[in-house]
């Protein structure tokens, strides 16, 4: 069945489009939430350069000092699309559930990061620190009539129109996808500016490998009077820069194979010719001494890229109908793109090309505000966003972190995330000498309830840590190994 649809080129970013909206399972992901005000973790700095580590010193064990991987999505949960029957014996598809639950732009993203080597240290007021990291990242937008347009064809929108007495077109335009691999080499500074403030940045030098970047979705819906035909206008243009060509779409076939040999991922994991720039900027205010503000602006950057490129703009107009969910999950269906695929096959004007192109990095936005009532106790309040395709996206999460001993920390926490509520965070670092191992998830519950899963995160890590600040020191921070 696969073989069948991935085989014909004109194929290719279409099905894209739809697996990266359809499937939404269970894995874990990464949000910042919860570790931001973990400072016993040297890895919170990732979230806001600002704020100084407790550590004066750390190592970051290579590829495991830090590994995240996740996924979010804005729109609906597995239980709004699978249902059990009254009798609790069966399951079945509801479509019109799942249309109900999305607003009117959502949002899917995907992440894997893992350090290949973190250090930093103190000199007296300052912090230095230095990270290498490996980053695959998927984002996605697609708007609510989108998916409406895929469930019910162009039945909603003709009936729409009947009953405003006008046309109803359907809203496309904000269908974007951004898909990428590159390298950071990052290096942090930091300093206590006054007795209040602390501030630092991070300058990034970005590696770029691979990306696929649709740059242009223009989608337009027209419907024919008196009768149920949809006509989709598309005007599409998708850049690539990949591990193997594509070009040209027309020579790919049921025969063709894309072979990758140890000389190709050699040379694309040392290409050096896809570059960027990024930094992360961010404060701490004392305002008291109970009383801390935190901003922070992360993945300020974007990439340039050059090598292997390929360009594809898609022109053309076909006719739909719709698609019936209930088919994906059918034990006698043996295709159910095979209609689409048939409908669209030989209609769009492929025009390829080899043009550099520019993509900017996702920026993430946090704000917030802790409380300290004592050496051992800090509560805090946080509002994070992240920018894509020209909405904002945001999770709002309140936290109670504990050093329970001089070795052990450790964090609860409760999110709103894409205004889904089913999200408790915890967080813990156990210190046994110099060796720290710390893991951080931002939704504890998703793994116990799988079929409310929308967003989750894992965060892990191995650390050497050393040099915390005597008693004595003025500007130390009240938790003290």
């Amino acid at each position: 069945m696969f073989r069948n649809i991935f085989s014909n080129p004109r194929n290719l970013i279409f099905v894209g489009v739809f697996t990266f909206i359809l499937l939404n399972q269970p894995v874990k992901a990464q949000y910042y939430n919860t570790i931001y005000w973990m400072q016993g973790i040297p890895q919170a700095s990732y979230s806001n350069p600002g704020i100084q580590p407790n550590a004066g010193f750390y190592l970051g064990f290579p590829g495991v000092s830090s590994l995240y991987l996740g996924l979010s999505h804005s729109g609906f949960a597995p239980e709004d699309l699978i249902k059990r029957n009254e009798n609790g014996t069966s399951f079945y598809i509801d479509d019109q559930a799942m249309l109900e639950k999305l607003e009117r732009s959502n949002f899917l993203s995907f992440d894997f990061q893992t350090d290949i080597l973190g250090f930093g240290f103190r000199s007296k007021k300052d912090y230095i620190s230095f990270n290498i990291t490996e980053k695959v990242g998927t984002r996605m937008g697609y708007s609510r009539d989108f998916m409406r347009l895929l469930v019910d064809g162009n039945d909603y929108f003709l009936q729409q129109g009947v009953d405003q007495g006008d046309d109803v077109p359907a809203e496309l335009g904000r269908l974007s996808l951004d898909a990428i691999h590159y390298r950071e080499f990052g290096v942090g500074y930091s300093r206590q500016w006054t007795e209040w403030m602390t501030a630092g940045i991070r300058a990034k030098a970005l590696q770029g490998m691979g990306n696929v970047f649709f740059e242009k979705t223009n989608l337009n819906l027209t419907t024919k009077p008196n009768n149920y035909e949809l006509l989709l206008n598309a005007d599409l243009l998708v850049n690539t820069s990949l591990l193997f060509q594509l070009s040209p779409l027309d020579s790919i076939g049921n025969d063709t194979y894309f072979e990758v040999d140890e000389e190709d991922l050699i040379n694309y994991v040392t290409n050096t010719k896809n570059l960027g720039f990024a930094i992360d900027v961010g404060a701490n205010f004392k305002i008291s001494d109970k009383f801390n503000v935190a901003f922070s602006i992360i993945d300020l950057g974007l990439i340039d890229w050059k090598s292997d490129v390929e360009n594809f703009g898609l022109q053309g107009e076909f006719e739909f109908t719709g698609i019936d969910f209930n088919d994906f999950f059918g034990e006698d269906n043996e295709d159910p793109f095979e209609q689409i695929i048939d409908s669209i096959q030989g209609v769009f004007d492929i025009e390829e090309s080899t043009n550099a192109y520019r993509t900017m990095l996702p920026p993430k936005f946090f704000l917030s505000a802790a409380y300290s009532p004592g050496r051992k106790h800090k509560f805090a309040l946080l509002a994070r966003g992240e920018y894509f395709a020209g909405t904002i996206y945001p999770s709002f999460t309140a936290s109670y972190n504990l050093q329970v001993a001089p070795m052990l920390g450790t964090s609860v926490s409760y999110s709103v995330i894409h205004w889904n509520y089913n999200n408790v965070g915890l967080g813990l670092h156990l210190n046994l000498g110099p060796l720290q191992v710390y893991t951080v998830v931002d939704n504890f519950l998703g793994g116990l309830r799988p079929h409310t899963l929308q967003t989750a995160t894992v965060h892990f890590g191995l650390n050497i840590v050393a040099g915390y600040r005597q008693k004595t020191d003025p500007t130390a921070p009240s938790i003290r190994w």
